[in-house]
């Protein structure tokens, strides 16, 4: 099966996983990137608290199909996993995980106001995500997916994305990067503007 198939040769943030093959589709990528993300956040209890955890999708069906094949074959931090489709962010009920697609046509600022200071990873795919309030976003390089974060998003929700996930992401917005990302905290002042430059590249 395509998913689980791209699951095992995506199977470590490093080298391979981001240099996806160019045979594999898009959203099939975007899936696994999905399934794996929430392995590299530290949640608060409270979001654990369910029996499942799930991935709410708005706005990327064919995303949500690749999930649908992918998730039930694999547990997300011991629990087992499901792709909910939603066409509001009402909808979103228990859910860990929301990712708003390209397809959304709706506010995404709006839309992540709304959720408050819920234990949600918002991931999108829209230009300007961060800057809308989502803590990490797609986007594509060189024709593979990439993504970026804020750290600042993810702690409004009470989320804390590990230095291994910030290592390779492409660009950073930040009140300040962990050590590990760094090599020291660097808060928001004029120190901060060449540590996320180095994070950047790499």
């Amino acid at each position: 099966m395509l998913g689980a198939a791209l699951l095992l040769g995506l199977a470590a943030w490093g080298g391979a996983m981001c240099n996806e093959p160019a045979s594999y589709p898009e959203a099939a990528v975007k899936a696994v990137f999905l399934y794996r993300f929430a392995q590299y956040v530290q949640w608060p209890a409270e979001a654990l608290a369910a029996q499942k955890f799930t991935i709410a999708v708005l706005g990327a069906d064919e995303v949500a199909t690749h999930l649908e094949e992918l998730l039930p074959q694999h547990s997300i931090l011991g629990l087992s996993a499901q792709v909910k489709r939603i066409t509001d962010v009402r909808q979103i009920d228990a859910a860990q995980t929301l990712y708003v697609g390209r397809n959304y046509r709706g506010n995404l600022h709006a839309l992540v106001a709304a959720l408050g200071d819920r234990p949600v990873l918002v991931v999108s795919d829209v230009e300007g995500g961060l800057e809308a309030g989502s803590a990490v976003n797609f986007v594509l390089s060189d024709q593979h997916v990439r993504f970026e974060i804020s750290t600042a998003a993810a702690s409004r929700a009470g989320l804390k994305i590990s230095a291994e996930l910030l290592a390779v992401a492409t660009h950073i917005k930040a009140d300040y990067l962990p050590h590990a990302a760094c090599g020291a905290t660097f808060f928001a002042d004029a120190r901060q503007a060449g540590c996320l430059t180095r994070v950047s590249r790499r």
